[in-house]
């Protein structure tokens, strides 16, 4: 061996410290590397933890989307939340519907082994929370998510000594929120103590809004459906909800022949007086109190156990008609007694603007008798004993029976033979004339409508016309008696080219002047007949003038605008002519003949007063008058006297046809 020198030594020590740098750096890139991996590792996990997090709410939101109902997405909510995060419960709560400061539970939860947490879950589903109370409580007050570590120990927290004895730990929860409001919490819980984590509660907070759409949603298709089906003014049932439910009894009756059933038609009396002369509001007003009336009446009735009581359903059908469905009782007589009860409750006024508005009502009640009988039958007969009450008197209850059986069938023939009798040319035109009181001397003619229902039986309008104005037959037919006067009048006018043209005077139903383009259909019939415009006059009833006041003022100045004239028929029998008589640009008012019978009578000054006091009205309205219904010589001399301008009636002649007509006209030169 040799001997190591000073300088080997030095060579050694180089050595040693070159070493203790390579293992020092070699070191530090172990740890580098480490640490690398670490955070590599820790952001994969993180990656990983978000894609579960992202996949979670695109599932849920698929399921929202798709879900039959909300109980479905928050059963299914509530199991992938749990499943994906290990939470070991997760229960769901209500708002309560009457009290929306108040959380009640849903029997809606998943836990994956609920055996140990038992006491816990049956505590849960037993619970109510107000707001502020309890974890569901602070996150309905707070209206976002929140996270509870060691419940065992926190002090808001009413199920702490059982969470304790089930081994939970840990909880979060966060709202299901519809725009502004909380519909429902979701809370969730775990044996475990994991540090709370904002970007998950972030997450629960977007879960709860994709949960809250199917809750407005299905909230909107129930309220559409509600719609549907009830009445927007009194929210009572409507006649398509009051079809089904009657359908329905009657099924039942089907299977059970002893299961009685039968129905309410009941109309209001006035009412539409209350609106013309109070306006719609007021009636809205009276609708709105009706409605209420009768559904407490029935409700107190079925309270009284003293008296049986049928099932009900109270309905209102549009305007002032309201309808019951009785069912289930075994006394016939019934229903009777609930139609008087619903009328009792209508005999005190509505109080209105601090004025008393009394409005009682008339009923029709129909049983289901035969094995056939349908809805529509049912309300039909209903409707057809209303009418019966009505024509009694006021508040009264009439019942369908076999009278009231024969008069709807014969209704129902003269409909259907009026269906095809224009076709089949059975309408006639007579005409009365009427007289120039102050010459004697033809003026002109009234079209009045016949029909030949068979060959030489003449019936009279009295006993058609309801059923043609209330089935819309009424304008096709009205429509042909407008053509045929025009005709007839262009066929005197061409024989009696020298004489002043005589006029016609055609009557318009309410629901012929009403209809959309009236005005149109005179303006062509005027053209294609030729008919000079200041030859004809349409006669209107006060009711058709004040149904609809805008209205018809408005297609009586496009008539006025044709130059054809208006008269009122039957002024004075209505209860607001003078009231609304200057608002309407009338040319003539047609004096019934009730006022001119009385000037007769016994008490004739009042009946010449009257009459007195309606041309002194026409007088200063620059209006003429027709006195209807003359038949004495006696007649004619008082009305001349009194300034009336023009008479018709019997004592000049009655109605006419065509030929008889023209031969009328010749005689008068």
């Amino acid at each position: 061996m040799g001997v190591l020198k000073h300088e080997d030594f030095r060579d050694v020590a180089d050595l040693a410290r070159t070493l203790e740098r390579v293992e020092r750096r070699l070191a530090r890139e172990r740890a580098a590397r480490a640490e690398a991996e670490a955070i590599a590792e820790s952001g994969l996990r993180a990656l990983y933890l978000s894609q579960q997090r992202i996949e979670l709410l695109q599932r849920i939101a698929a399921k929202a989307n798709e879900a039959a109902d909300t109980r479905d997405a928050l059963i299914y909510a509530i199991t992938e939340i749990c499943a994906t995060n290990g939470w070991a419960f997760g229960n769901v709560y209500l708002i309560d519907p009457g009290n929306a400061d108040n959380l009640v539970p849903s029997d809606i939860w998943y836990a994956a082994d609920p055996a140990w947490l038992m006491p816990f879950i049956d505590d849960s589903l037993a619970r109510q929370f107000r707001r502020g109370e309890g974890l569901p409580g602070r996150v309905l007050d707070s209206f976002a998510p929140l996270w509870l570590s060691d419940i065992t120990q926190a002090a808001n927290f009413p199920r702490r000594d059982v969470a304790r004895q089930c081994g939970l730990n840990s909880a979060f929860a966060f709202p299901v929120l519809v725009q502004n409001d909380v519909a429902a919490v979701m809370e969730f819980f775990a044996r475990d103590n994991p540090a709370e984590d904002e970007s998950f509660l972030a997450l629960m907070g977007q879960i709860g809004t994709q949960l809250g759409r199917v809750i407005e949603r299905e909230r909107f298709a129930a309220k559409l459906f509600y719609d549907a089906l009830h009445d927007p003014l009194t929210n009572l049932p409507n006649r398509a909800l009051f079809h089904d439910r009657v359908t329905r009894a009657l099924e039942r009756r089907a299977r059970q022949p002893d299961y009685r059933v039968a129905v309410l038609f009941l109309d209001l009396d006035a009412f539409k007086f209350i609106n013309d002369s109070l306006g719609h509001q007021a009636g809205d007003t009276v609708l709105i109190g009706t409605a209420a009336r009768l559904r407490t009446a029935l409700e107190r009735g079925a309270a009284d156990r003293a008296d049986p009581w049928p099932e009900w359903t109270l309905a209102r059908l549009g305007g002032d008609e309201f309808t019951v469905l009785l069912e289930g009782f075994v006394d016939e007589w019934l229903p009777k007694r609930v139609a008087m009860r619903l009328l009792d409750s209508l005999s005190e006024a509505h109080i209105i603007a601090e004025s008393e508005i009394h409005s009682g009502g008339s009923i029709g009640l129909a049983h289901a008798v035969s094995e056939c009988v349908t809805a529509l039958d049912l309300l039909r007969k209903a409707d057809t004993a209303m009418y019966e009450a009505k024509a009694r008197g006021r508040g009264q209850v009439a019942v369908f029976d076999s009278v009231l059986r024969q008069r709807a069938t014969s209704r129902l023939n003269t409909e259907n033979a009026l269906r095809g009798a224009l076709r089949r040319g059975e309408f006639q035109l007579f005409y009365q004339p009427i007289v120039d009181l102050g010459t004697d001397r033809l003026s002109g003619f009234e079209a009045l409508l016949r029909w030949e229902r068979r060959p030489g039986e003449l019936i009279a309008p009295g006993q058609f016309i309801d059923v043609a104005e209330e089935t819309g037959l009424i304008v096709m037919i009205g429509n042909w008696v407008l053509r045929e006067a025009c005709q007839a009048t262009v066929a005197w006018h061409r024989r009696f080219p020298d004489r002043k043209p005589v006029t016609i005077s055609i009557n318009v139903s309410p629901r012929q002047f009403l209809q959309p383009g009236f005005a149109d259909i005179v303006r062509d019939t005027i053209t294609e007949t030729g008919v000079a415009p200041a030859t004809v006059s349409l006669e209107i009833t006060e009711s058709i003038a004040i149904s609809n006041p805008d209205r018809a003022v408005r297609i009586m100045r496009q008539l006025r605008a044709l130059g054809v004239r208006i008269s009122l028929d039957d002024f004075g029998t209505g209860y607001s002519s003078l009231g609304h008589l200057h608002r309407y640009p009338f040319d003539t008012l047609k004096l019934d003949r009730s006022f001119v019978a009385e000037m007769g009578v016994e008490r004739g000054k009042v009946g010449r007063g009257i009459v007195r006091a309606v041309l002194d009205l026409a007088s200063t309205m620059d209006l003429s008058v027709i006195a209807e219904g003359l038949e004495t010589p006696r007649q004619c001399e008082d009305l001349r006297a009194m300034g009336c301008t023009y008479g018709q009636g019997y004592f000049y002649s009655r109605p006419v046809d065509m030929a008889a007509a023209g031969r009328l006209i010749a005689r008068d030169g």
